[in-house]
């Protein structure tokens, strides 16, 4: 059993392998049911790194902040409508360019990539898993949404990848959602990344306001990491 040693709760291996068998379905079944196939070799690569992926982060911040697991599954107390409508966003965007995807490159093959492009795309995919499991793993107060997190003693984290860009988080979920189009080798599958990526930038600039008004340091924050998201640009 798995002890959040925080808050004294235990998940049972087979509640764990149960849920992790279902969000492997569940990612599958966005992907090969609008593809109307199973022998779709992209979208085989795309699930492996995503479910790699998604893994190997779980499993690093199951060891270093067990209760963050259980804090991210819940829209917190606090949380600006704003944020709540953008997360929102970005979710829907995520499903969309896997089923987009299916449709587009699996199924009618509307739009065709070149294959060295599906390299990029692992490449990416990759960089945004260790990007965020570093990013979650230097950050206990790394919940789904924007909060003040006075329940868990919410204070700066200025340290790890915080001391390049003030919202790592945000890099690796831009370089996921493009990482997965260019694996499903779909053009369309990039409408929905580059909206989503709109919705991060947005949500950048809108959380960045926030903290500098409601959390302590903050401010003082933002001269020592003055880049929101690309280090010497913005």
């Amino acid at each position: 059993m798995w002890i959040d040693k925080e808050s004294g709760l235990g998940v049972s291996a087979p509640t764990a392998v149960g849920i992790f068998l279902l969000s492997v379905l569940l990612l599958a079944g966005l992907i090969f049911v609008p593809a109307g196939r199973l022998d779709w070799t992209a979208g085989w690569l795309c699930l492996a790194a995503m479910v790699i992926g998604f893994s190997a982060v779980t499993a690093h911040v199951a060891m270093r902040t067990p209760s963050l697991i259980r804090r991210r599954v819940k829209v917190g107390a606090g949380t600006p409508l704003w944020d709540r409508i953008l997360v929102s966003f970005f979710q829907l965007t995520f499903v969309a360019i896997l089923v987009v995807g299916g449709l587009d490159a699996g199924r009618y093959r509307w739009t065709s990539l070149p294959p060295w492009l599906q390299g990029v795309g692992l490449i990416l995919m990759a960089a945004a898993s260790l990007l965020l499991g570093w990013a979650m793993g230097c950050n206990p107060h790394f919940e789904a949404t924007v909060r003040i997190q006075r329940d868990q003693g919410h204070r700066v984290i200025d340290s790890g990848p915080y001391r390049i860009v003030r919202h790592p988080g945000y890099v690796s979920g831009i370089a996921l959602l493009v990482g997965m189009a260019l694996v499903l080798g779909s053009a369309w599958a990039l409408v929905p990344a580059l909206l989503g990526t709109i919705a991060m930038v947005v949500r950048t600039a809108l959380e960045d306001v926030f903290l500098i008004e409601h959390l302590d340091g903050y401010r003082a924050f933002t001269a020592r990491t003055p880049f929101r998201l690309i280090p010497g640009v913005w």
